[in-house]
Order: structure tokens, then sequence, then C-alpha cells
């Protein structure tokens, strides 16, 4: 962040302003002393408001000593030394507006600079708190832009490369094919590619959601889930999936919907120990939400597994489909369930927010 010469200037001056200030707190307080006991004699009251005040010094003493320690980039310095005084000048003129209005009143006010100091004193400090939290959270925010930036431009640099090897590997099966009928070979490999080619499209959907670029709008739904089963069904020829969606199943979600489709579809498959796996996918609509629901006739899960199968992170490397669709449907505000199917089997609920207008 760019900060102006005379911002910098001051900023390296701030823990000494902050210190100078409760050095004038101190002097304050000590000249507020000698008075009172000078009128009033060594009392209770005057000792008590001279160790008030004196530790209000030392609290901006402490917070310029911690300024000048800390690693806070130049504008986040200057950032809290404006909280402080911000606060200080804040409550203080609080305090003279309310002495002013009784003096106004023709009212009597014993104490004013005791008030002043004290409020004054105590602004500065909960400003220059306020002002490190804010300043923390400037600070974690930037550096998780930064972040950010960066996975965003490896995960293009890394997409633009691996799709253009893939895309070499079709052109170059397509040529063979024209010279040899050893499709058996072929064949495979070039479904092989074009899978990767739809993986990177896959991951550009999730680094763009995941990057705040993309967020959740009214999307169909319908047709994404029969494009993850017609790709199911040529993966898998010995399983049968029997499809129940409504027609524009509208949802808050984004292109990268299909990747939690596709995780579910293929673990109700590969999951099941059946000859012939077969999975239901079906759809109700709710007045908030829509629910698709996933059914295998596979051998299920223990409960144990069933109440923390979503629960695992990504970078753990275990389960990291299944992690996958937890992660994306949190960034749509939905929900992901599974329990037991009856007779035999597993029932994975995937519930959406409906769009506002639908």
């Amino acid at each position: 962040m760019d900060v102006p010469a005379w911002e910098r200037r001051l900023a390296g001056h701030a823990p000494s302003l902050i210190a100078v200030l409760g050095g004038l707190v101190a002097v304050v307080a000590v000249a507020q002393f000698l008075r009172d006991i000078e009128t009033l004699g060594v009392g209770v009251f005057p000792v008590v408001a001279l160790g008030l005040c004196l530790s209000l010094s030392a609290g901006l003493f402490g917070l310029g000593r911690w300024l000048a320690n800390s690693d806070l980039p130049v504008a986040d310095t200057w950032t809290v030394a404006r909280w402080c005084l911000g606060g200080m000048a804040g409550f203080g003129a609080l305090a003279a507006l309310t002495i002013g209005i009784r003096l106004a009143e023709g009212q009597v006010v014993d104490g004013a600079a005791l008030t002043l100091v004290v409020m004054a004193s105590g602004g500065g400090i909960g400003g220059g708190v306020a002002g490190i939290y804010y300043a923390r959270a400037t600070l974690a925010a930037r550096e998780a832009d930064h972040r950010r930036d960066a996975l965003v431009f490896l995960n293009s640099h890394l997409r633009h490369n691996v799709l253009n090897a893939a895309q070499v590997i079709q052109g170059y099966t397509d040529l063979l094919a024209d010279r040899t009928d050893e499709s058996r070979y072929l064949d495979p490999i070039e479904r092989r590619s074009a899978a990767i080619a739809s993986l990177i499209d896959d991951m550009k959907e999730l680094a763009d959601l995941f990057s705040g670029e993309h967020t959740p709008t009214a999307l169909d739904i319908s047709t994404v889930i029969l494009r993850e089963v017609e790709h199911a069904r040529e993966t898998h020829e010995s399983a049968t999936f029997d499809v129940d969606i409504p027609p524009e199943l509208y949802v808050q979600a984004t292109g990268a919907v299909s990747a939690v489709f596709a995780n579910l579809i293929q673990n109700a498959v590969e999951h099941n120990d059946a000859e012939s796996p077969s999975v239901t996918i079906r759809a109700d609509r709710h007045p908030r939400t829509v629910s698709v629901h996933i059914v295998d006739d596979g051998p299920g899960m223990r409960d144990e597994v069933k109440a923390t199968l979503f629960d695992s992170a990504i970078e753990s490397g275990e389960g990291r489909g299944i992690a996958l669709v937890k992660t994306v449907m949190n960034h749509y505000g939905g929900d992901v369930r599974a329990r037991d199917n009856d007779p035999r089997g597993t029932e994975v609920v995937v519930e959406f927010r409906r769009p506002p207008s639908r």
C-alpha cells in the first residue's frame, strides 16, 4: 500500500508521539495533585485521582513501547497512532462539551481538569488498542489477497500448460488413428486426454469460486446432473442409473457444481460391491431449498463414518473428493450429508439454496 512521504515520516515518530502524550498526562496529573493538596490537603481522593491518571499515563507509555517494538509496516504503524489520537480527541471533546454545557448553565464544575485528562487518556488507550486490532486485521487481509493472487496465477499457469499438453496428445492420437486400426490402444489415450481437458475446465471453475471471482447465482443444475450421469455411464458400463430430475432446476451455484456431482456419482459406483451397481438420482423442491438425493445399493457406511464423512480438510489428502464437495457446498451456503438407504446402501443428500426469485 502506497503511503505519502509525510505519513512515512510521522509513522517513524509515532511511538515517540504516543509516549510524549503519556508524559503530558503524567505532568498534568502531578500538577493537579499538587494543587489539590494545597487546597484540600493530603487525602484519599487526591491520591486515588493521581494513581488513576498515572495508570493511564503508563498505558500510553506501554502503547508507545509496543508500537516501537512491533513488526507492523509503516502504514499500519501510523494507523495505530491515528486511532490513538482520534480516540483521545474524541473522548476529550465529549468531556469538554459536557463541562461546557454545565458551565453555560451556570453550574460550578469541580475537577474539570481531572475529567478531561481521564477521558482523553482512556480514549487514547482504547483507540490505540482498537487501532492495533484494525491494523492486524488489515494486514492479514492484504496478505490473504496476496496469497490468493499468487494461487490464481499459479492455477492459471498450470491450467494453461496442462491443457496445451492434453490438446497435443489428442492431436497426435487423431493422427495415429488415421494410420492404424489399433483403436483398442488409441481409444483409452483419447478418453484420458479428454478427461484431463475436462478436469482442467473444472479446476478453472473451482479456482474462480474459491478466489471469489465467481459468486453463486441462479443456475439450472438439471443439465449439469444429466451430463455427469452420461459421463459416469461411459466410464462404468456395468452400472445402471435411474435419474428423476425435473427440468429448470435452479439453485444458487456456479459452474463448479459439476465437481460436486461428478465426485458423488463416482463414489456411489466405485464403492459399490455389487457386480452391477445401481444408482438413483432424484431431486425435491422445497420453499427455500432444493435437495438432490444420490442413492446407491452398496454396502453402506458405519455410523461413525457417516458422522465425520464430510469433515476432512482438502489438504489432508484423505477423501479429497468428498472434502471438495463439502468445501464447494460451504461456498454456496448449502449442505451435504449422508444417511442409510433402505434396505441397503447409502443416500447422500445435497441441499442448495433456491434463488430468491424462483
